[in-house]
């Protein structure tokens, strides 16, 4: 450290990209409204996708090209640049395999964010055994345990290096807890997720469904969402479901909307303007396999739009304490999805009552609680006390 200035340094290969990166931006903007020295360290730089009108009180600096987590030539340059800037807490993202040797001939300490729930690597296989008709020949002959192990075997080799592990809310430290077999004073930090909040939340709303995020199939699942709408748009005669994104999965989902002949849908695509669509929807759908603690959701209930989600992750319970603030369906019942998104979309009184408990929750998911609790973490790392 130097002089009485500590120097935080968060760790990404793209900056910014998504979720993750923005909360970067809004912790890293606290810390140095609070006095700390920030600095993000990316392989690439988007200097293009900064949000308009973004706050950058912190510094980027830029890494050579190669693999983030186990590439000689970034280790080394995270080495001297932790070493020559004195560096006191590294943040990672990711699994960092050089990261004992970074300890070991710097002393900085380490903290991993996990940015999504506890054993998120195995869900897919779960889903595929239950969707698969040769579930008890294939899936019953232990892939499953195998993957849970595997990736036990991850979280143990992390928890061993890092000074901090941050999960996104209480409900993912208790699993962690459990899955690693943990004392009850381990070294879990609950790290909620900021978001900014609207300046002016707009109450009066369009008849409009949306989802907003990727258009990728392992976790975001936007298939069932379309054929939950197949079976909910007759009794929602006067209603639009609007995709919001982009992503990889994004032809075959149109491909399928085709198949499926729905009506009064449409993919809208990459968005920076996604305010305006929560100023106008009423209804946000979420059909994930797997989340973290998903900012679209969050950000949703900021502008009073209801969420209706598959309680498919501990986080949604998080999000969704009371029958007011959305709706929580079994995983993965379409049907049962489609009956909740009609009948709401059918009763104003009630889908008016939600969307203002939903702002009221909101208020939950500001920047104080977040940064106040990176910076308990970050001074109970450096000096051993809170």
């Amino acid at each position: 450290m130097k002089g009485d200035t500590p120097h935080i340094v968060f760790l990404h290969k793209d900056f910014p990209y998504s979720g993750a990166e923005q909360v970067t931006m809004d912790i890293a903007n606290h810390l140095c409204q609070h006095g700390w020295q920030v600095t993000i360290l990316a392989i690439h730089h988007r200097e293009k996708s900064y949000p308009a009108g973004a706050e950058r009180l912190f510094r980027v600096e830029s890494l050579p090209q190669g693999n983030i987590k186990y590439s000689r030539r970034v280790a080394k340059a995270v080495r001297d640049f932790v070493e020559t800037e004195g560096v006191d807490v590294l943040v990672t993202y990711r699994e960092v395999f050089y990261a004992q040797w970074l300890k070991r001939h710097t002393g900085v300490r380490i903290v991993y964010e996990l940015h999504n729930m506890p054993y998120y690597e195995c869900q897919d296989i779960e889903d595929k055994r239950r969707e698969s008709r040769w579930k008890n020949i294939i899936y019953g002959m232990g892939l499953e345990w195998l993957t849970r192990a595997f990736y036990r075997a991850k979280y143990r080799r992390i928890y061993g290096w890092c000074d901090g592990f941050g999960l996104l809310c209480e409900a993912y430290r208790r699993q962690l807890t459990e899955i690693l077999h943990l004392k009850a004073d381990n070294k879990t930090w609950v790290l909620p997720n900021p978001i900014e909040r609207p300046r002016q939340v707009t109450m009066e709303k369009e008849n409009w469904v949306v989802y907003v995020g990727r258009l990728t199939h392992r976790d975001k699942r936007v298939d069932r969402l379309l054929r939950i709408w197949q079976r909910a748009m007759g009794q929602m005669p006067h209603w639009h479901l609007k995709i919001v994104g982009d992503g990889k999965c994004s032809s075959q989902l149109k491909e399928l909307s085709a198949s499926l002949h729905l009506e009064r849908a449409s993919f809208e695509g990459y968005s920076t303007k996604v305010h305006e669509y929560y100023d106008q929807a009423a209804i946000l759908c979420l059909t994930s396999s797997f989340e973290g603690w998903p900012m679209s959701m969050a950000e949703a209930q900021a502008n009073g739009v209801v969420p209706i989600v598959f309680n498919s992750f501990a986080g949604a319970e998080d999000l969704i304490s009371s029958s007011d603030e959305g709706i929580l369906v079994p995983p993965y019942d379409e049907p049962l999805f489609a009956q909740e998104l009609a009948a709401l979309a059918n009763d104003g009184t009630r889908l008016r009552r939600m969307s203002q408990a939903c702002v009221d929750k909101s208020l939950h998911y500001n920047i104080e609680r977040s940064g106040q609790a990176w910076i308990a973490m970050l001074h109970h790392i450096m000096n051993g006390k809170p």
